[in-house]
């Protein structure tokens, strides 16, 4: 008995406590992110909805219009307001609208009706392309809409002479804190906070970015987490195609790009 004197008595189920709170603190990020990330994501699919609806109002005045970039952006900024938001001490912001006054206040936020962010001013909210028709195809200045040379063709390429097709993107501001951060740097393959790599050190080499990338960075790097969110759509044009309005050549990105 008297060589158990000096032995320290271990305290029953303090190994046990140590290792749940190792578990939990492992798990926990985890879980949250799991339930937040899905509201994040389910939002994100509304954005991308809304978006597809907003290329069509956005062609549709193109092709009302003589294919008016200007023109276009504002048709597809009317359509995507309701889900437009705007820092607010730290978080999102997006008011709802419900009544012609709730858009007018909306729509004479800070940035907004110049579809400039104001927190972050190199990116628009919304970004029209023209896919086509490009000066490539369209020769000389100008062309009839109903001529029949290219409106009645039966040729793939003459009938696309008359054919609007624009690519909208949405600059869509993530709004829930945390899902953010982790969707933002997983999108644009740059390593994943700390805390979800259990505190290993990263081996990950840094990417290489391009301006178009760039902008969305360095907004990331302010705090303002924006991904790119892009729709298509192409309509018979119903006014005169302007040769100005249109790109020398296709510039629209494909939908897998950032």
């Amino acid at each position: 008995m008297g060589s158990m004197k000096g032995v320290r008595q271990q305290k029953p189920g303090g190994r046990e406590s140590g290792q749940a709170a190792v578990e939990s603190a492992i798990v926990l990020p985890l879980f949250v992110f799991l339930i937040l990330g899905t509201l994040q994501l389910g939002l994100m699919h509304q954005a991308r909805l809304i978006t597809k609806y907003a290329a069509y109002k956005a062609v549709r005045a193109g092709s009302l219009n003589n294919a008016q970039k200007s023109v276009m952006e504002r048709a597809a900024l009317a359509v995507l307001l309701p889900i437009i938001s705007r820092d607010a001490g730290g978080g999102e912001f997006i008011k709802t609208i419900n009544s012609a006054s709730d858009f007018t206040s909306k729509w004479n936020w800070p940035g907004v009706k110049s579809n400039a962010m104001a927190d972050a001013s190199s990116i628009p909210y919304v970004e029209i392309t023209t896919c086509g028709p490009s000066t490539e195809e369209v020769k000389g200045t100008e062309i009839d809409f109903d001529d029949p040379r290219f409106a009645a063709s039966m040729g793939w390429k003459e009938s696309h002479r008359t054919k609007l097709r624009i690519q909208v993107t949405f600059n869509y501001r993530m709004p829930i804190p945390f899902a953010n951060w982790v969707i933002h740097a997983s999108a644009f393959n740059r390593d994943i906070p700390l805390l979800m790599r259990m505190g290993e050190k990263s081996t990950k080499a840094t990417p290489n970015f391009g301006p178009q990338q760039a902008k969305y960075i360095s907004a990331a790097k302010k705090g303002k987490y924006v991904l790119p969110i892009r729709a298509a759509y192409t309509m018979r044009m119903q006014s005169n195609v302007f040769v100005k309005e249109l790109p020398s050549s296709n510039q629209c990105r494909t939908t897998n790009k950032l």
